[in-house]
């Protein structure tokens, strides 16, 4: 089909962070060519700067695609993940810029073929830091620092982290670049429903005490939880799956950034917002990049006609 939809209107592209997830970018941006809507500004973050600093520098969607299902991600991240443990992060980045240099080439980002910038966080300061000059290369690094995983990349005497821990879908920086009609993707799970009530249960023990009256009483009772060896005793406890330490620090980003990313896009709403259904996609797994690429598209072309009616305006 031949749609020319939006041929009167600067279209930016914001791309949001997500990992794995973000892999549905790339479905999005197959359906914005297919109906060859024309994209002039790009935005993104963390992985929402990968996918987009690759397509602003001229690749297209069916090449990005390419390199997501066809590359072997368990070589890669043994790579790119080796398994010593850093002092000062897990990961300290090795092999990242080189990763990205295969990927996009040494290209600044003043010469893309389509106007483009990232998002970072100043570590220090939690400042939102806009990526819009400079080393391509350097710039998504920067946006793809995912905190708990990735040591701060430093730029210019700042030590940059993630940039979805300010703004995971940077809506704002494509109106201030121009846009007039901005498509966002938003490829994290929304976290839009409200508080849940819950009772805390009781916990089992021997006898109904009340509080502590002295430091004496405190120090006895809380003692006698232990034995000899200063070992806790035994008590009796729900079994409960818990999460292991790289999922604990991976829950715990993602909630932080999608809510606020919900606080963003209240501020500074899209025009269209696009949602996949990747509910059930995990933070690492690359290996589904096909499933998650069709989840892109599908979740486009449900918006057809909203994009229709925009058109005709």
């Amino acid at each position: 089909m031949n749609h020319q939809y939006l041929k009167n209107k600067k279209v930016a592209v914001v791309l949001g962070s997500g990992a794995a997830r973000g892999l549905a970018h790339i479905g999005v941006l197959k359906v914005l060519e297919e109906w060859q809507i024309p994209v002039e500004i790009v935005v993104g973050a963390s992985m929402g700067a990968m996918i987009g600093g690759a397509y602003a520098a001229g690749l297209n969607a069916a090449q990005i695609e390419d390199i997501a299902c066809e590359t072997n991600w368990l070589r890669v991240a043994k790579i790119l993940f080796p398994k010593r443990i850093q002092r000062k992060a897990l990961v300290d980045g090795e092999g990242v810029e080189e990763f990205l240099l295969a990927l996009v080439g040494d290209r600044q980002i003043e010469q893309l073929k389509r106007s483009f910038a990232c998002i970072a966080t100043d570590i220090w300061s939690g400042e939102e830091i806009e990526l819009n000059s400079g080393s391509l290369v350097r710039a998504i690094r920067a946006s793809i620092s995912f905190p708990f995983l990735f040591s701060p990349f430093e730029i210019n005497n700042h030590l940059l982290m993630d940039g979805g821990m300010v703004n995971p879908l940077p809506v704002n920086v494509a109106r201030k670049m121009g846009a007039d009609f901005v498509i966002a993707v938003q490829a994290t799970r929304p976290l839009d429903y409200p508080a849940r009530q819950l009772s805390s249960g009781s916990i089992v023990s021997e006898t109904r005490m009340p509080a502590a009256v002295s430091a004496s009483s405190f120090l006895e009772r809380f003692f006698n939880y232990f034995d000899e060896n200063g070992l806790l005793r035994e008590r009796k406890r729900k079994p409960i799956k818990k999460p292991t330490m790289r999922q604990q620090m991976v829950q715990i980003g993602t909630t932080m950034e999608n809510k606020i990313l919900n606080l963003r896009l209240k501020e500074s709403p899209p025009d269209i917002l696009i949602r996949p259904d990747v509910e059930g996609v995990q933070f690492f797994d690359f290996n589904r990049a096909r499933e998650i690429i069709s989840a892109g598209e599908q979740a486009m072309r449900a918006q057809e006609k909203n994009i229709l009616s925009t058109n005709r305006i």
